[in-house]
């Protein structure tokens, strides 16, 4: 048992440990722009607060109430007597934010207006909030939006979401990666499954030149063919287009030496023969006996390529020149100012951009562990 606990319990703690990026990053995304800074997870402080010298209640943030036109808040303030430890009095006061829009220099500005339980107007801070008195402690008893947890729910807000689709037209960049990624793996997944069966199932001349050669592109840098795949992008007029980023990883050589690998532990010659026998044509093999064998294969590298397709920034950036076909990597690389950052929209914009593949890991999860752990179990 205290062996178990010595070996997982490290690993457990490392794990949380490298969860508490994703964590800050989810809970960025939702925060608002002074909260951004003020707190290092979630906002503890409500949309409410009472000035400590003055006594005056007033809002804490504006900054995710666009679009809000008028909304009522009741809050409940009591007065703590701190030295004898008991409630003073008990004030109920009606508290309405409205937005006034100033059409000469487009600014919003929103003004916080208290009522008392009779619906009577309250010009300044009322007196049971007045700090002129010693050893009184104030406190918004009821109604300020820190719930569960200790946390100020109601500073959280999903308007940097808003601007990203409405501003940056990011629904179009996801709609972009969306397409590249899933063409890209699917297909790079097809060809590279067909040319690991012919290296490994089919008997002709030149076959271990062509796995030689498969081997030796292995170690071939990728960034060493962005000048050539440019030039022979250029003389076929695919650049700016997006079979420009499609075509160039259709065959891979790492899946084509995975899918031989693949075929050559898992599918058995004598299957094949048989499948001949009774009249399947070679596609029909393919397709109805060589991918089924496969699968968990197929599963991992459609992971891979669609990840790599999905976070290709730099051959993307080199290729698409027009601002409608960007995919959401170069999207969210372009969020960045040389005169400022919008930290809030930049992390709602990288969650966007990881979401997809969280949904695409978990759905292929079971074939991307058993893809990984075919080829150390001899069966």
């Amino acid at each position: 048992m205290f062996r178990r606990f010595s070996i997982y319990g490290p690993l457990l703690v490392l794990t949380l440990i490298t969860l508490v990026p994703f964590v800050y990053l989810v809970c960025s995304a939702f925060k608002t722009r002074k909260a951004f800074f003020s707190s290092p997870f979630l906002p503890t402080s409500g949309l409410f607060e009472i000035e400590a010298t003055t006594g005056a209640l007033g809002l804490v943030d504006t900054t995710h109430m666009d679009g809000l036109q008028t909304k009522g808040f009741t809050l409940r303030v009591a007065v703590h007597d701190v030295r004898e430890n008991r409630v003073i009095d008990e004030a109920q006061v009606i508290a309405a934010v409205t937005r006034d829009d100033n059409p000469d220099t487009e600014e919003v500005e929103y003004s916080l207006k208290l009522t008392d339980s009779k619906g009577q107007p309250i010009k300044g801070p009322p007196d049971v909030l007045s700090s002129s008195q010693e050893g009184v402690r104030y406190e918004i008893a009821e109604g300020n939006p820190r719930g569960f947890l200790g946390i100020a729910w109601g500073q959280l807000t999903v308007h940097h979401f808003k601007r990203l689709m409405s501003e940056q037209n990011f629904l179009r960049n996801v709609v972009n990666s969306l397409f590249i990624a899933s063409v890209s793996s699917v297909l790079a997944t097809l060809f590279a499954a067909m040319g690991g069966y012919a290296l490994a199932k089919f008997r002709f001349f030149g076959r271990e030149s062509i796995t030689s050669a498969v081997l030796i592109l292995l170690i071939v840098p990728g960034s060493l063919l962005f000048a050539p795949t440019y030039q022979l992008l250029y003389w076929f007029g695919m650049l700016d287009s997006f079979p420009g980023l499609i075509v160039p990883g259709l065959a891979p050589a790492f899946g084509v030496y995975l899918f031989r690998q693949a075929m050559i532990s898992s599918l058995p010659d004598e299957m094949l023969e048989a499948g001949r026998i009774d009249g399947c044509g070679e596609f029909k093999l393919f397709f109805s006996f060589a991918l089924p064998m496969v699968r968990p294969m197929v599963g991992t590298f459609i992971l891979i390529t669609f990840l790599g397709a999905w976070n290709n920034y730099i051959g993307a950036q080199i290729i698409i020149k027009s601002p409608e076909m960007l995919p959401l990597s170069v999207a969210v690389a372009q969020l960045r100012s040389e005169y400022g950052q919008d930290y809030g929209m930049l992390m709602a914009g990288t969650l966007v951009s990881i979401a997809p593949v969280m949904l695409l890991f978990l759905m292929l999860q079971r074939e991307f562990i058993e893809g990984l752990s075919s080829g150390a179990v001899k069966g």
